[in-house]
């Protein structure tokens, strides 16, 4: 399919105007020397005006033959975050007539980055002929758009070209991230305190037994244990256990501020990355999971568990979208419209994964957590800093300088994070070697209370 909107007349290249300009000087230098135009010159003018004008007709007829091209474009690897996938282009002129010289560029998101091979050729193509190309991107996280492939015809002599951009199929995709993966010593951490990395578990009304304790009037006597009262002659009623299993939302902040730095080392690839990581470990320990992703429009996996689930999150992480604009809510309306949609009343702990607060926003957060607290809900605001994250990218002395350079913006990190302290909020400041430690360390200290 041809995008009328890039469709362009036949266009002369600056070689025309070469041929031309010297054409007149050779007029010039012969009406000078022998006062008129000598029938040599005429027959070298002639043969000149002669070429570019059949130059000009030639790719005239070659761009009417563009739309009997068929081109195909196919992603041979699957779209993870880091994995090179190859993407293959094929041509097929059905056309009558050859394409003499044929320029193909392939436009491919201009935030991935090109490792192998050439995604723009140029060929000469017979009618029939097939032409097949491949070559390899490293993708970055998110939704992207290939733009279409360019087809720039021309002449043999580069006089004359015309340009349009052909659409193929496959024009979106959607390249999944990487989990980020538990620390080796972080289990073990939290198997020596007691706390266990299996699903917890606390007294209620279940099916494993739990313990024995004295009856008290009222309790219900289906639960009496009839063989302690035949042996002590004392009654004593039976408890059971459940699995604790908590209820977490995670709220991703995708604003302008957290895609800045390195590719592949910003905030907001760090907090899908870790929103994956986590929600892999809390769905097999059976815990209920959300993802929002706050940006161009508000994105929802909904809240569940099981590993259906999870694939819904990854998709949900799978289509952020890279680029500049404003979000569609404010932070308020978005932790509020996820408590109202909680299908669940239970206590729920809010994530919200941030790089960057405006003082305005900080009011929202102050305002959406004291709403939070009436519904028996919490909230931690996990702040990012940015500069942490571009200056893992460096080495050595840059990454000295670096950190001498940023030292009144971390500052401003601390001062945040006073403020919101003083009215009541839990914070934690992150950089990318301790977020996945911070925030699974909050998560475990919670169900150790609640056990």
């Amino acid at each position: 399919m041809i995008n009328d909107e890039h469709i362009q007349d036949v266009s002369a290249t600056p070689n025309v105007v070469i041929i031309i300009l010297i054409l007149s000087l050779l007029a010039g230098i012969d009406i000078v020397l022998n006062k008129t135009i000598t029938i040599h010159t005429l027959i070298i003018m002639s043969i000149g005006f002669s070429l570019i004008l059949a130059t000009r007709i030639l790719v005239e007829l070659s761009s009417r033959q563009i739309y009997r091209l068929r081109i195909k474009r196919k992603i041979l690897d699957p779209a993870i975050e880091n994995e090179p996938i190859r993407i293959k282009i094929t041509i097929e002129n059905k056309a009558n007539i050859p394409l003499l010289k044929a320029t193909l560029n392939d436009i491919y998101p201009g935030i991935f980055k090109k490792i192998k091979g050439y995604s723009r050729i140029t060929t000469f193509i017979l009618p029939g002929e097939k032409i097949e190309f491949i070559y390899m991107v490293k993708p970055v996280i998110g939704i992207h758009e290939f733009k279409g492939i360019e087809v720039i015809v021309s002449d043999p002599l580069n006089l004359f070209n015309y340009k349009t951009i052909i659409n193929p199929e496959r024009r979106v995709i959607m390249v999944k991230p990487r989990p980020l993966s538990m620390p080796k010593k972080l289990p073990l951490i939290y198997t020596q305190r007691g706390l266990g990395t299996g699903k917890a578990r606390i007294k209620g009304i279940g099916q494993e037994f739990w313990d024995l304790r004295e009856y008290n009037p009222g309790d219900d006597y289906r639960f009496i244990d009839w063989k302690s009262y035949a042996r002590l002659r004392k009654l004593y009623v039976k408890e059971f256990e459940r699995e604790a299993n908590l209820s977490i939302i995670f709220i991703i902040n995708a604003t302008m501020e957290s895609m800045r730095g390195i590719l592949g080392e910003t905030p907001l690839e760090y907090m899908v990355r870790l929103v994956a990581g986590l929600s892999n470990v809390l769905i097999k320990r059976g815990d209920w999971v959300g993802v929002v992703i706050r940006s161009d429009k508000v994105l929802r996996s909904g809240y569940g568990r099981g590993i259906s689930h999870f694939y819904r999150i990854i998709n949900t992480l799978s289509m952020i979208k890279w680029g500049k604009y404003q979000p569609v809510q404010t932070l308020e309306e978005t932790i509020l419209r996820e408590t109202i949609l909680l299908p669940r009343r239970t206590k729920t702990l809010f994530f919200i994964l941030t790089s960057s607060l405006e003082p305005s926003e900080i009011d929202e957060i102050v305002r959406a957590y004291h709403k939070l607290l009436i519904h028996n809900h919490l909230m931690y605001i996990v702040y990012l800093v940015p500069e942490l994250f571009e200056k893992k990218a460096l080495k050595g002395l840059d990454a000295g300088i670096y950190s001498a350079l940023i030292f009144d913006k971390l500052e401003k990190t601390i001062d945040i994070n006073k403020l919101l302290s003083k009215r009541g909020i839990k914070t934690v400041s992150v950089g990318p070697d301790d977020i996945y430690t911070s925030v699974y360390g909050l998560i475990e200290k919670y169900r150790a209370v609640i056990t």
